[in-house]
């Protein structure tokens, strides 16, 4: 049971990336209608070679993409962050229970002499 608690994310997790994806996802679809109107519909299209519009095209895509991917290495790095200190707190505590076990061990034998 307390192993599906942990891997389980909060609500305010998964809004955050879905906020994110939403975000990068919006903005490439408006890069994308802004390029094609401008590239294929206006009458710049006819004094801008085919080559020049495909290089602008692949220019706004490669950095969406790149946009896409440090905002998801953002929420990555936050994960691993989470689980490194999950990890650190139940190291103390099975520490601090162990101590506290054996301290009652030993009060427990001083009591019996």
């Amino acid at each position: 049971m307390e192993l599906q608690v942990q891997q389980m994310p909060n609500l305010r997790e998964r809004a955050n990336r879905i906020s994110s994806f939403l975000t990068v996802q919006l903005i490439a679809l408006i890069g994308w209608i802004i390029v094609q109107s401008l590239l294929f519909v206006t009458p710049i299209s006819n004094t801008v070679p085919f080559i020049l519009k495909m290089v602008i095209e692949t220019i706004w895509w490669i950095a969406t993409l790149v946009i896409m991917y440090l905002l998801f290495k953002r929420i990555y790095d936050r994960f691993v962050k989470a689980v490194v200190d999950l990890e650190d707190a139940n190291t103390r505590l099975r520490r601090a229970t162990s101590d506290l076990l054996q301290g009652m061990a030993k009060s427990g034998e001083q009591e019996q002499e």
